[in-house]
C-alpha cells in the first residue's frame, strides 16, 4: 500500500500478475467448442475450393465456347442474307428469261415473293450504299407496274436491277 500525503493509506491498484492457471481456465475450449471450429475452418477451405474451380471452368470453357457461338450465329445470319440476296437475283433472272421468252404472267410470278425479299435485304444494302437501297424498291415498283405496258422497258429495268444486285453481292459477300 501507498501512502498518499503522508497520511492515509491507499489500496494498490495495479493489477496483480496473472498466473497460468488462470489463462487455462477460461481460454480452454470445451472438446465440442473445438470440433465446430476445426468442422468450420474446412467447410471454408472446401467452399473455397469449390468456387475456385467453378471461376475457373466458366473462364476456361465455358466463356470461350460461349463466345464462339455468338461468333457462328453471327455468320449464319450473315449467311441468310446472303441466301436471300441468292434467291432475289433467281427471281429476276427468271423473270428475265420469261420475258425474253414472251411470258408475262411467268414474269409476274417470279417477281412475286421479290419485295419480301428485297425488305430483308435493305439493311445489308443500307451498309452498302444508301441511296442504291432507297432506289431499289422503286426500281422494283416500276418493273412490276410496267410489266402490263412496256415489256422493253421492264427488261432494261430488270437487268439493271440484276447489276445492283450481283454489285452489292460483290461488296458485302465477296466473290
Amino acid at each position: 500500500m501507498k501512502k498518499v500525503k503522508d497520511t492515509e493509506p491507499v489500496a494498490d491498484t495495479s493489477q496483480e500478475p496473472i498466473t497460468a492457471s488462470s489463462i487455462t481456465d477460461k481460454d480452454k475450449l470445451g472438446r465440442g467448442r473445438r470440433i465446430w471450429r476445426s468442422t468450420l475452418i474446412w467447410l471454408v477451405v472446401i467452399a473455397t475450393a469449390f468456387l475456385s474451380g467453378v471461376t475457373a471452368d466458366h473462364f476456361l470453357r465455358y466463356k470461350p465456347v460461349s463466345e464462339n457461338l455468338m461468333q457462328i450465329q453471327s455468320e449464319l445470319n450473315q449467311e441468310r442474307i446472303h441466301l436471300e440476296l441468292l434467291r432475289t437475283l433467281v427471281d429476276v433472272s427468271n423473270a428475265r428469261i420469261a420475258l425474253s421468252n414472251d411470258d408475262v404472267p411467268g414474269a409476274k410470278a417470279a417477281l412475286a415473293d421479290t419485295s419480301q425479299r428485297l425488305e430483308k435485304l435493305l439493311p445489308s444494302i443500307v451498309e452498302f450504299d444508301a441511296s442504291l437501297a432507297k432506289s431499289m424498291p422503286q426500281r422494283l415498283f416500276l418493273i412490276t407496274s410496267g410489266l402490263d405496258r412496256d415489256i422493253e422497258t421492264v427488261k432494261i429495268d430488270l437487268e439493271l436491277f440484276t447489276h445492283d444486285l450481283q454489285a452489292v453481292e460483290t461488296a458485302v459477300f465477296g466473290d
